[in-house]
């Protein structure tokens, strides 16, 4: 029987007094020292230097680090006693244990099922310990009645996107590894399964925002404990989606606090030492509204020449001049009157419209080709995690802040640090199919979506009038890129108009490998942020407007009201390929 730890599991007062007095008894009795390797508290001073000098933050890998015999335990009671249940939301998917808090409320029956992990626990968070990572962090005193703590579960396809565990009084996080000790062969975790945690510098020493690659990369390894003190605007980290078929990446996160009230060490203002701006956001949130403020898409929105607005007449017949401009690229079927009569009518009833094949024949087929020689040059079509810098070249650069948003823009801004190894040898195999691709969607981009005619077009099946555009040309690789759902700020209606062209629709249909693009319910700009970030969540789907798969040469029209976000699912490194698409957004 598995026993479940979380939230339902919550003590009464009385029982807390009962856990605490038992708590205390059993602290007076137990030999925390030997549950972890022996000699290990004789090395603070070394790896308190290794802690000191490491990159890109400090930060402290220790391997190993617990008793053999006592982790063994632990990891046999995580896969065969504890339910985990599946998380998901914008930034993370992942299985997840209660927190282990809970494991003194447990009833007997079901403690005496974990005493490993309550060993562990108490270990963890005892006096010895706490004094070893405040020694070795050099973070001050940690508290030892807040313990917080949980299992977690990655399997295929489950990630963490970056965050930097700046929440309340949080100041220590640490993993402790758990992975099978057989897996590959005995020879440990792979580089191609994935499962790395990722450790990200600053921007530049004059930003507070993460640089949009990581630069240091750890294997989740067996009996390995990792631990860093948690900093606005520089404990910024992420865990690589587990990539390895039928492997688990199993491990124990958790955080040490700031000492509570009436403890030793306790200080009314010990937070305003994290603080260098207020107490109500961290330095990487700020950064985030900054970003946010300057719109989703980023750049302004550029008006149509002599015109105020460009409006529906209630005439769906286009001028020969906008079908000529029309015609180099969309299907002609969607120009005919009848045809845009019957999606002006779908629009007027759903607000959204999907349109397939949208580009015509000869054009969808020649940039199909190139779109599946670049991916493939760059290994995207299969399951193995790319290298970041993956596809940086010529017109094509990572796009950030990672805080909100990863992926490749063509011809935006050069932003993305340098990743060491990542420059590509074999670029001019990819030369002629990287122009040709990038020439059609410059033209798509710039004389179809930027163009009046289409505006026209646009106008005559929404019936709403459009003054100005912005768009952008991404690509999103598999294995590596994101948006978040991040309010943006405009306080009017929104035309979003997205031509998505992702290989093999079939494979993304259920959204299994990610890449569709959903609206949710963003709230207010004055509610509270959840505590990772997420604006959504698996379990809460009536915040859920609309979900658009990705799909190959579909156009998606959707008008957006102020207060709804949207975000394009993280694309896992077992998708088809890329999403390319043309993002497009009319006021």
């Amino acid at each position: 029987m598995a026993v479940d730890i979380g939230a339902d599991n919550k003590r009464s007062v009385a029982r807390d007094q009962d856990v605490a007095t038992a708590k205390k008894a059993r602290v007076e009795t137990f030999d925390a020292r030997a549950c972890f390797r022996q000699g290990l508290f004789d090395e603070v001073d070394a790896l308190a230097e290794e802690f000191a000098s490491a990159q890109p933050y400090s930060h402290c890998c220790v391997a190993p680090f617990c008793d053999e015999e006592l982790l063994h335990g632990v990891r046999k009671e995580m896969m065969e006693r504890l339910h985990f249940t599946q998380k998901e939301t914008d930034i993370f998917k992942y299985h997840q244990s209660g927190d282990l808090a809970n494991l003194d409320g447990l009833p007997d029956d079901e403690k005496r099922q974990l005493p490993s992990l309550q060993k562990l626990r108490d270990a963890i968070y005892s006096q010895e310990f706490r004094d070893f990572v405040s020694k070795v962090t050099g973070c001050g005193p940690l508290s030892g009645s807040r313990t917080d703590m949980s299992t977690n579960r990655y399997k295929q396809r489950d990630h963490l996107l970056l965050h930097d565990d700046v929440i309340g009084d949080r100041r220590v996080s640490y993993i402790i590894y758990l992975p099978d000790p057989e897996i590959n062969g005995g020879s440990g975790w792979a580089p191609q399964d994935g499962g790395h945690l990722e450790l990200y510098p600053r921007e530049s020493e004059d930003s507070w925002a993460p640089a949009v690659n990581p630069t240091r990369r750890l294997a989740p390894r067996w009996n390995q404990i990792v631990f860093f003190t948690v900093l606005p605007g520089q404990s910024h980290h992420s865990v690589e989606e587990v990539a390895g078929i039928g492997k688990e990446r199993l491990s124990i996160q958790g955080w040490f606090h700031f000492p509570q009230p009436g403890e030793p060490g306790y200080s009314p203002d010990q937070m305003s030492q994290l603080w260098s701006t207020g107490a109500v956001s961290t330095l990487s949130q700020i950064e985030a509204k900054r970003q946010r403020e300057a719109g989703s898409v980023g750049d302004a929105f550029a008006p149509y020449p002599g015109k105020n607005a460009i409006d529906s007449d209630g005439s769906l017949e286009l001028s020969e001049e906008d079908k000529q401009t029309l015609l180099k690229f969309v299907n002609p079927s969607y120009l005919k009157p009848a045809i845009m009569a019957r999606v002006a009518e779908e629009f007027s009833e759903k607000s959204h419209i999907q349109l397939a094949q949208f580009l015509n024949d000869d054009v969808a087929a020649k940039l199909g080709d190139s779109l599946r020689a670049i991916d493939a040059h760059d290994g995207l079509a299969g399951t193995d995690i790319p290298a970041h810098g993956t596809g940086e070249r010529g017109r094509w650069h990572a796009f950030g802040s990672p805080v909100i948003r990863r992926f490749m823009r063509m011809d935006g801004p050069v932003m993305a640090n340098a990743v060491e190894g990542s420059a590509d040898p074999n670029a001019d195999d990819v030369r002629g199919s990287e122009t040709a691709a990038s020439d059609i969607l410059a033209g798509i981009r710039d004389e179809l979506f930027a163009s009046a005619a289409y505006a026209r077009w646009l106008s005559g099946i929404t019936t709403l009038a459009v003054s100005g555009h912005r768009g952008m040309v991404r690509r999103f690789r598999s294995g590596l890129d994101y948006t978040l759902g991040t309010p943006d700020g405009t306080t009017h209606t929104t035309l979003d108009s997205v031509l998505c062209l992702a290989d093999k629709p079939d494979d993304w249909a259920d959204g299994a490998v990610g890449g569709y693009e959903c609206y949710v319910d963003g709230g207010s700009d004055d509610d509270e942020a959840s505590n990772d970030g997420s604006v959504y969540r698996l379990t809460e789907e009536e915040g859920i407007l609309l979900t658009t798969p990705a799909a190959w040469n579909t156009l998606n029209v959707v008008m957006r009201e102020p207060g709804v976000v949207k975000f394009v699912k993280y694309v896992s490194a077992s998708a088809p390929g890329s999403r390319w698409d043309i993002s497009s957004e009319f006021q």
